[in-house]
């Protein structure tokens, strides 16, 4: 049964829409991992799933599954889906598509009573954005069996441990050394997401086939001077710590567009958190702490930046007053998608007249998680002027139901081929 593009985007609009309405309004669209607000979306999204009269479970570490059950003799299981949890102040796109996506195609596999030669569940995968405990992809993590004990035991700036807010939502903490029993048995994950960038919208593309997702790199960057009298210490006698940590900024900045051009590849550098003490304006800055956020295809050029970065962090420690320390906080390896899920996309898409091309992804998903365990594969549609993590981020919903028939698409091929293996 062919999934019609233009019925099924009412479908789209409405969920969509009705998840928007559940985010804190005073800032909205704000839905952080385990507040009260994410708990009333997993409620909503539980409801989404008992209408479609799914098996609904939440799993050892914390992401809610919405299970269709098929009448063969099989364990295999086909997953799809993304997140619900925002940023602060974020969009109503990021994750939610990807979810409201998976939803609409399960919606399609029970109107139609299609029957499938495997499971075939919807993952909201817990905690995705990063956090108050300084982690991303916490559920899809946990799949992976990559918790470890350091990381479950951090707590948050409210004294909250990470572990006991898991197995409050439902997990299980105590079972996640290692990959999940069920990776075992998983053919595939399958993850749409909007593209968060500008190339499919300004090459006027359907569908990018998500080729591979960067090395995310996080660094803690700390810079000591004297806090001081702004009006009485004069300017050659300052050891201002915002003075030097802005050489570092401009740095890093300058750097990275020159390492981007040089490699042709993705590389991006970005110092988007930094906090000043004591932040008054008759006071000189004593203490500067920011975070410097590395995203990099390539081995070679995020070690070149790290070289130049370590050489000019020495000069600067020699040369001004103050004292310079950078410190390694978080690494998610370079990762690429399974190369039989890409070309199956791809042809997924054509088969479908939908315009589509490989591309590389700047940002961090789930799926780079799951790959690492289990075939997986994600596309991206386009986003209105690539904006995301922020309350203007857009996508039509003709471009989200476009993306969900290739979903449905690629479900039915795998459905053909696993026929054909049994």
């Amino acid at each position: 049964m062919e999934f019609d593009i233009e019925s099924n985007i009412s479908f789209i609009e409405d969920k969509i829409n009705a998840l928007g309405q559940i985010t804190d309004q005073e800032k909205p669209y704000t839905r952080i991992v385990f507040s009260k607000e994410f708990y009333d979306g997993r409620s909503w999204l539980n409801d989404q799933f008992k209408s479609l009269g799914l098996s609904i479970s939440t799993d050892e570490a914390g992401n809610l599954v919405g299970l269709l059950k098929t009448n063969k003799k099989t364990e295999k299981l086909v997953i799809m889906g993304s997140h619900i949890d925002t940023v602060p102040s974020g969009g109503r796109f990021d994750g939610v598509a990807g979810v409201v996506s998976a939803l609409c195609v399960m919606n399609h596999i029970i109107n139609n009573n299609i029957n499938l030669p495997f499971d075939l569940a919807v993952y909201d995968y817990l905690g995705e954005e990063l956090n108050d405990w300084g982690t991303s992809c916490i559920g899809s993590r946990g799949i992976g069996g990559v918790l470890n004990q350091e990381i479950l035991s951090r707590k948050n700036t409210s004294g909250l441990v990470l572990s006991e807010e898991i197995d409050k939502i439902g997990g299980n903490t105590k079972l996640l050394n290692n990959p999940l029993p069920i990776t075992k048995n998983i053919l595939a994950c399958l993850e749409l997401h909007i593209e968060q960038g500008k190339i499919l919208e300004d090459r006027k593309i359907d569908i990018g086939v998500v080729r591979s997702i960067p090395s995310i790199s996080r660094f803690s960057v700390t810079v000591k001077g004297q806090a001081g009298h702004s009006g009485t210490i004069l300017m050659n006698q300052r050891s201002d710590a915002l003075v030097t940590a802005s050489e570092i900024i401009s740095f890093v900045n300058k750097s990275a567009i020159k390492l981007s051009q040089k490699s042709n590849q993705h590389f991006v550098a970005t110092i988007g958190k930094i906090n000043v003490h004591p932040n008054s304006a008759a006071i000189i800055p004593g203490l500067v702490e920011m975070t410097i956020d590395l995203r990099a295809t390539s081995k070679n050029s995020r070690q070149e930046f790290l070289n130049i970065l370590e050489k000019k962090i020495a000069f600067l420690n020699d040369t001004s007053s103050c004292n310079i320390n950078i410190k390694d906080i978080a690494f998610a390896p370079f990762v690429e998608m399974n190369k039989d899920l890409i070309q199956l996309f791809k042809n997924s898409a054509s088969s479908l007249g939908l315009s589509n091309n490989i591309m590389d992804s700047g940002a961090g998903h789930d799926t780079a998680q799951l790959s690492r365990v289990v075939p997986a594969g994600m596309i991206f549609i386009p986003c209105k002027d690539g904006l995301s993590h922020c309350p203007e981020e857009y996508a039509e919903a003709s471009d989200i139901s476009k993306g969900t028939a290739v979903l449905w698409k690629m479900v039915e091929k795998l459905a053909f081929q696993n026929i054909n293996k049994t």
